[in-house]
């Protein structure tokens, strides 16, 4: 190493900078997650961000000692002319090559979260990273270095971080909120940083006479390409590279790399090499249409109707292993009619990319496999819109793929196995036939048939939100009902249990006044604590000390009892029509002071009267009773029982079937905390399940139920992510 000194002075500017900034991140970090629970109307979400809130000043030191060590790590591997090139995240954290495994839910958003950083930051500092990069370089003894290879630089900061949060126990939503504030207070800040540095390093004689690159707009090349074409990057005039972009990019690059591949020929540079690359594409385009031409609308309708035959279609492997071997089929039959070694290298990598983007949703373990078969066959259309448009894969806005992502979003939440004639199936065999029909040269089809697929969206959006409102509705109502009945019973049985009471009082307690202390509740939620509501209970009460046994020799109000009489039928009456049978009675008893003073006295001396012994052992057995409830909840399920209570409405589950069917898959609509009871909606919004939290619980320990991850992103965006995955881990 012929520097170490400059290096080591370089490393100690970065440790400061980033350690000063970091400490600007938790200092704000505090402010920004009340901010989110002040906004958030779910009292679980907003205990999520306080939680967060002391889970981070207790871990703060642990996260900063790890992020210095990492940033000075990265400058130690420089110092070394042998160093190793780093291993990427994404490739350690793939599964295996062969595989086309689902990238997990939480893990891609964070990936996709620390990949837009690091796209964004390279190309707002482009310049400024271009001539570090070429001054790090002669550092480590003119050894080329690529941008993840920089000091300090956005890739090196972000994965620095990223690292030094291993280990901390933080729910994805809450890590994705620390990476936008490391790219506020960090990366955005890092500009002054790397002009400091190369200030550093061209003062101390290390290529100063290098020139800064001056570009017009931000580009994010790769960087092969900023390696040769570096002294052009002030006149190309194009515009940033999109995430998406840079995604395509990436995979095209991979595939090049894979074992088997060939070389791959140079872009046509004359006139007539162009011409005959563009000759070879138009060929292939024909063979694909000729492919489109087999699969028609008749045949799709043959195949789905074949399909919806399949008993226990939602768990039939070997139909999902049929249709992989159709797809593959298609291809084979496109690459047989053409010559591969003439075939453009790009081609023949859409060929195959697009191969993989139809296996990934064959993957996809929440799509019914109805609508797997229905998708499929559009398998060859799109691989003819993947070669006249590249920009497919590439731009996220591109209709095409907008199509799809919705189709796939569509059939994941309303195609219902076993009613394919309902929901949203009907309207994805429409956009299917057409594309089969009419789709032959001219993308902008799918521009209208974006605008009609949402419109049915939106159709059957509405249609499911209005059964299920009404399911949640009634859900609802049966509570309040419950609860008024649980209120007034209370109420009822307190007074029945001052003393003994002739029958027709207690019949008329029991069933017409309870009946009428349930109506005030329903009218009025807020009535239980209301003046209707205490005047109802003054009223039972009168009724009651009627009958007590000091009323046996008290002198008879005759006002009194005409006015408690007066409130009794007013009270009835206010409920509309009922039935007046235990009213009549009570006030024909009311009638006959003599009889029920007689009556009275009578059901107090027959009444035995409790021991202080007896009280004791009914009050010990309560208590038992409570203690065993208590303890038939185990710490297992009182933990997911915590969880559920914090779940979000709209959370799908599947529950396996006691007879080993076909497991179901509904969703969590409603859950009260006042009964501790789940209700679960199918695809049409019809109640599907209603379940206390003990039970879920019970069925998730056991492995009869489980939460189906609702995917975070797009569906073609999440193939992407995961086909990189598979490639850099076969790399």
């Amino acid at each position: 190493m012929r520097y170490p000194v400059i290096l080591d002075k370089c490393q100690d500017m970065a440790v400061i900078f980033s350690s000063s900034q970091l400490g600007e991140l938790f200092e704000h970090a505090g402010t920004a997650f009340l901010d989110f629970a002040e906004r958030s109307e779910d009292y679980s979400v907003q205990g999520l961000f306080f939680e967060a809130m002391g889970l981070i000043q207790r871990r703060r030191t642990d996260v900063e000692q790890v992020f210095r060590r990492e940033i000075s790590q990265g400058f130690k591997e420089l110092g070394r002319l042998d160093f190793p090139l780093p291993a990427t995240d994404s490739a350690n954290e793939t599964e295996e090559a062969s595989v086309l495994s689902l990238v997990g839910q939480e893990e891609m958003e964070e990936h996709l979260v620390i990949q837009n950083i690091i796209v964004k930051a390279n190309e707002s500092f482009f310049p400024d990273l271009f001539t570090l990069r070429q001054r790090f370089a002669e550092l480590s003894g003119g050894k080329k270095l690529k941008n993840q290879e920089i000091p300090a630089g956005p890739h090196h900061l972000v994965h620095a971080f990223r690292r030094s949060l291993d280990g901390f126990e933080i729910q994805a939503k809450i890590r994705v909120i620390l990476f936008a504030l490391f790219e506020k207070f960090v990366v955005k800040q890092a500009k002054g940083l790397y002009e400091e540095l190369n200030g550093t390093l061209k003062d101390a004689g290390i290529r100063p006479n290098l020139k800064t690159v001056k570009v017009r707009s931000k580009t994010s090349k790769s960087d092969a390409q900023q390696e040769q074409e570096n002294s052009q990057a002030n006149k190309d005039g194009k515009g940033p590279t999109s995430l998406g972009e840079e995604l395509f990019d990436s995979i095209i690059d991979l595939m090049a790399k894979r074992p088997g591949a060939g070389r791959r020929a140079l872009p046509p540079r004359t006139e007539a090499e162009r011409a005959a690359a563009a000759a070879r594409s138009r060929e292939l385009v024909a063979v694909v249409d000729d492919a489109q031409s087999r699969t028609t609308p008749e045949g799709v309708h043959t195949a789905v109707a074949e399909a919806v035959a399949i008993p226990n279609l939602e768990i039939d492997l070997a139909f999902i292993e049929k249709v992989k071997d159709i797809l593959s089929h298609e291809r084979a039959q496109v690459l047989s009619q053409i010559d591969r070694d003439k075939l453009p290298p790009m081609d023949a990598d859409l060929i195959d990319l697009i191969g993989m983007l139809f296996e990934f949703m064959l993957n996809d373990p929440i799509l019914p496999n109805l609508a797997k078969a229905l998708l499929s066959h559009l398998h060859t259309p799109y691989l003819k819109v993947a070669l006249i448009d590249r920009r497919l894969l590439a731009d996220p806005h591109h209709p095409a793929r907008r199509l799809l992502d919705q189709m796939v979003e569509a059939g994941t939440l309303w195609v219902d196995e076993s009613n394919a004639r309902h929901g949203i199936f009907p309207a994805l065999q429409g956009i299917v036939d057409r594309v089969l029909k009419e789709f032959s040269d001219d993308v902008a089809l799918f521009e209208e048939l974006l605008a009609s697929f949402e419109q049915s969206m939106k159709e059957q959006q509405r249609k499911t939100d209005t059964i299920e409102q009404r399911t949640q509705d009634t859900a609802l109502g049966r509570e309040k009902l419950r609860l008024a009945k649980q209120r007034a019973d209370e109420q009822i049985q307190s007074l029945l249990g001052r003393t003994p009471l002739p029958t027709p009082v207690t019949g008329f307690l029991s069933k017409t006044w309870l009946d009428r202390l349930v109506f005030i509740q329903l009218r009025n939620e807020t009535d239980h604590r209301g003046e209707v509501w205490q005047q109802a209970i003054k009223t039972a009460g009168e009724l009651v000390s009627l009958f007590e046994p000091k009323a046996e020799t008290a002198p008879l109000d005759a006002d009194r009892i005409a006015e408690l009489r007066n409130r009794l039928i007013e009270g009835v009456r206010n409920m509309g029509s009922y039935p007046r049978i235990a009213l009549d009675a009570l006030l024909k008893f009311l009638d006959a002071p003599k009889t029920w003073q007689k009556a009275c006295a009578e059901a107090v001396a027959a009444k035995p009267k409790a021991s202080p012994a007896e009280k004791t052992a009914k009050e010990s057995v309560a208590q038992e009773d409570n203690l065993a409830s208590r303890a038939a909840i185990s710490e297992q399920e009182k933990e997911i029982i915590d969880q559920l209570i914090k779940m979000k409405f709209g959370t799908w589950f599947e529950f396996k079937s006691a007879t080993g069917g076909v497991p179901r898959r509904i969703k969590l609509s409603w859950l009260s905390r006042l009964t501790a009871t789940c209700l679960f909606v199918d695809r049409s919004g019809m109640q599907a399940e209603i379940k206390t939290l003990q039970e879920l619980a019970k069925e998730i320990l056991s492995g009869h139920a489980k939460v189906i991850p609702r995917p975070m992103h797009p569906f073609i965006e999440r193939a992407l992510v995961s086909i990189r995955g598979m490639l850099q881990g076969g790399e």
